[in-house]
């Protein structure tokens, strides 16, 4: 039976890469919701080239002002209006289809995961604290859903800014191909903050599942520690734990600033 990329981590000795992960979640999950995938890069679409029509809007405002053309009062508001509803109502569309795909996918990525482990051998089951196992199903699909919804909306960065770069060229070309020089740039840096935040990322997901099994090991345990007075034995324990997870936590967060 072919194993999920949640139960990767948690059941296989040697982890797969993220590409290959990345190719298996699509072939075997995202996939089969081709059509509604269509249906939010046609929204996404709609509203980059809605985005896009701003700059022209205001130039074609600049010049009727320039000109003292009376039609400014009503030609420039209804068209602000028109094409705001316009980029509104694809907005809030493609953000409701991103993430019915992304909760089929989570939940087909669980449902499948739960019948992997439920045919699984015990021994390897019994390898992780079952904190750690209910954390794939919870922590994990959490991280992977927002991990989803950060790449739809990048794709649809992505195409806002071809139709932005678009108007820019019919405003000013030659401005346009200034900015485009100069952007390679900033490539460098930004690969290399990706690659610390998806460092920082993983070890923050070993940090919160080893902080969950010590607190679901502590509190099943609670007679047998007092019985053999282990109390500040488990707060030791929990202490680094928690300093781990701080320590994680930080990692991650100063990555992202």
């Amino acid at each position: 039976m072919k194993r999920s990329p949640l139960s990767v981590r948690a059941l296989a000795p040697e982890p797969a890469s993220s590409r290959a992960l990345l190719g298996r979640l699509w072939r075997e999950h995202v996939r089969g919701h081709r059509r509604r995938l269509l249906l939010v890069l046609a929204l996404t679409a709609v509203m980059a080239g809605t985005t896009a029509l701003y700059p022209v809007v205001i130039d074609h405002a600049f010049d009727m002002f320039a000109h003292r053309d009376q039609r400014i009062l009503y030609q420039i508001p209804a068209l602000v209006v028109l094409v705001s509803s316009v980029k509104a109502a694809a907005q809030y569309f493609q953000n409701v289809e991103v993430q019915r795909v992304v909760l089929l996918t989570i939940r087909g990525l669980q449902e499948r995961m739960f019948a992997h482990l439920a045919r699984a051998d015990l021994a390897r089951i019994e390898r992780d604290a079952p904190a750690q196992i209910a954390a794939r199903f919870t922590t994990d699909a959490a991280i992977i859903r927002d991990s989803l919804t950060r790449a739809v909306n990048g794709v649809a960065d992505a195409v806002t800014v071809v139709g932005l770069i678009a108007s820019m060229l019919y405003l000013d070309w030659l401005l346009s191909l200034i900015a485009a020089a100069l952007y390679p740039l900033a490539a460098v840096p930004i690969q290399r903050i990706g690659k610390r935040v998806r460092r920082a990322s993983g070890g923050m997901q070993e940090r919160m599942g080893e902080a969950a099994a010590l607190l679901n090991e502590s509190f099943a345990q609670a007679r047998t520690v007092r019985a053999y007075r282990l109390e500040e034995a488990e707060a030791a324990r929990a202490e680094a734990a928690f300093a781990a997870l701080y320590r994680a936590l930080l990692r991650m967060s100063k990555s992202r600033s």
